[in-house]
C-alpha cells in the first residue's frame, strides 16, 4: 500500500515527469526512430542495446525514452545529470555496476542527461568505462554532439537525432495531461498553449499545470492574455541558443539594430549577462579579428564588467559592445588560419622544430639585432600560408607590410 508520504512526493513532481510514457506504444512523436519500423525501436525491442547519444530540442522525448528503456530491458538502470554530477558520482555508479555484473550477471545502463556539460576529463573517464563494458551509455543532449563531445566518445556511440514534436503530438500529450489531472482546457486556451509550446511537451504541460493551479476565477480572455505575456520571455534551452545565434549573426552581418534587439530578448528572457559577454568576446576575434583589433579590447572590457555589474546597468555596457562589434569592419582571417593549421596537423603534418628556433637556438638570428627588427630566416621547413589578410583597411596595411618584409609576390 502506497504511503501518504510517497503519494504526496509523487504528486509534487512536475506533470511532465508524472505523465512520461511507460512503454513504447505510449510514446508520442519520433516515428522515424520509434515507429513500427523505427531503427531505435528495433534495437530496444531486440534487447541489443549499444552506447548511444540522443540529441534534439527540450521536450522531444529523450528522457522519456530513457525511462522506457529502464523498464523494457532487464538491466540495472542508473541516471545522472551532467550539470551537477562529478567524477565521484560516476565512480560510485561504476562500482555498483561492477557488483551487479559480478554477483548477478546484470549489465548497467547509465542514462546521462545534458551529457555535453561533462568536461574533457569527465568524458575521457566515461569513455574508459564504456570501452570496458562496465556501462552502457545512453546520453541525452540538446546540443549537436559532433560539436560538443569528444570525437573518441562519439566514435563509440550510435547517434540518434530527435526532432521537435509536431503540433499534433503536443495536442495528444496535452489531452492526456488534461485527463490525468482532471481538468478540461477551453479550446482557445489549448490553442494558445500549442502556439507557445513550439514542439516542447514540457512547456505545454507546465502551462496546463499553471492553468489548474493559478487560473481559477480568471476569464478565458484573461488567461489567454496572461499566457501570451509569459510567452514574450524565452523559457526553453534551445530558445537561448537560437537567440544568441541571431545576435551573433546580426553582429557578423553589420546590423547593429538587429543585434541590439536580440541582445534585449536575451536579457528580457533572464539570460546571464556573463554568458552573453563571453560569446561577444569569442566573436570579436572570430568575425572581426585583425580588421579591428580594438574590438577584442571592447568585448573583453564588457566581459570583465559583467563579472562585477549586474542587471539592469550591465545592459548598457553590453549594448555598447554589441553595437561596436556590429559596426566594425569584419574579417575571419584568424579563425580560418588556426582551423587550416589544425586540419594539416590532424592529417599528419607533424614537423620537427628546426634546430635554430628550438630550445638550444643553434644558429638562431635575433631579429632585434638587425635593421627594422627583422631578418629573414626559416621558422618552418615547409612554407605554407595560413593567415590570409582580409579585404579591409587594417589588413591591407598588414598585407603590404608582410609582402615588404618577406618579399612576397
Amino acid at each position: 500500500m502506497q504511503s501518504i508520504f510517497s503519494k504526496n512526493f509523487e504528486n509534487a513532481k512536475p506533470l511532465s515527469t508524472r505523465l512520461r510514457p511507460k512503454v513504447l506504444g505510449d510514446f508520442e512523436g519520433q516515428d522515424k526512430l520509434l515507429g513500427k519500423n523505427g531503427v531505435l525501436r528495433k534495437i530496444i525491442e531486440g534487447k541489443n542495446l549499444s552506447n548511444m547519444i540522443l540529441y534534439g530540442p527540450s521536450g522531444s522525448g529523450k528522457s522519456s525514452l530513457g525511462e522506457i528503456i529502464s523498464k523494457e530491458l532487464d538491466y540495472n538502470f542508473e541516471t545522472l545529470n551532467a550539470t551537477i554530477a562529478s567524477l565521484n558520482d560516476l565512480r560510485e555508479i561504476v562500482e555498483r555496476a561492477k557488483r551487479n555484473l559480478e554477483l548477478y550477471g546484470k549489465k548497467t545502463i547509465l542514462f546521462l542527461d545534458e551529457i555535453h556539460r561533462f568536461n574533457k576529463t569527465q568524458q575521457d573517464a566515461l569513455l574508459s568505462y564504456t570501452e570496458t563494458g562496465i556501462l552502457i551509455l545512453v546520453g541525452a543532449t540538446t546540443e549537436n554532439p559532433y560539436h560538443n563531445l569528444n570525437n573518441a566518445l562519439i566514435s563509440r556511440c550510435l547517434i540518434f537525432e530527435f526532432k521537435a514534436l509536431t503540433r499534433e503530438n503536443i495536442k495528444a500529450i496535452l489531452l492526456k495531461g488534461e485527463k490525468f489531472i482532471e481538468v478540461e482546457l477551453p479550446q482557445e486556451v489549448r490553442e494558445v498553449i500549442l502556439d507557445i509550446s513550439q514542439g516542447d511537451s514540457r512547456v505545454a504541460l507546465n502551462y496546463l499545470e499553471l492553468y489548474k493551479s493559478s487560473c481559477e476565477g480568471y476569464s478565458e480572455d484573461e488567461v489567454i492574455e496572461l499566457f501570451r505575456e509569459r510567452r514574450a520571455s524565452y523559457h526553453k534551452e534551445e530558445d537561448k541558443y537560437n537567440l544568441i545565434s541571431a545576435m551573433i549573426k546580426s553582429i557578423r552581418g553589420s546590423d547593429p539594430d538587429s543585434a541590439v534587439y536580440w541582445l534585449a530578448r536575451l536579457l528580457h528572457g533572464g539570460e546571464d549577462p556573463r554568458y552573453i559577454a563571453r560569446r561577444v568576446v569569442i566573436h570579436a576575434s572570430e568575425d572581426i579579428g585583425m580588421a579591428n583589433p580594438e574590438a577584442m579590447l571592447i568585448a573583453n572590457s564588457a566581459m570583465n564588467a559583467s563579472e562585477k555589474i549586474g542587471m539592469p546597468e550591465i545592459r548598457i555596457i553590453l549594448s555598447q559592445a554589441v553595437i561596436y562589434l556590429a559596426i566594425s569592419s569584419k574579417s575571419n582571417s584568424c579563425y580560418m588560419a588556426i582551423d587550416q593549421a589544425l586540419e594539416d596537423i590532424k592529417a599528419g603534418d607533424l614537423e620537427k622544430v628546426p634546430l635554430h628556433i628550438g630550445d638550444r637556438a643553434v644558429g638562431y638570428k635575433y631579429p632585434h639585432d638587425y635593421p627594422n627588427n627583422f631578418i629573414e630566416q626559416k621558422y618552418r621547413e615547409k612554407r605554407k600560408k595560413y593567415y590570409t589578410p582580409g579585404n579591409n583597411r587594417n589588413e591591407k596595411l598588414i598585407e603590404e607590410k608582410l609582402e615588404k618584409l618577406w618579399k612576397l609576390k
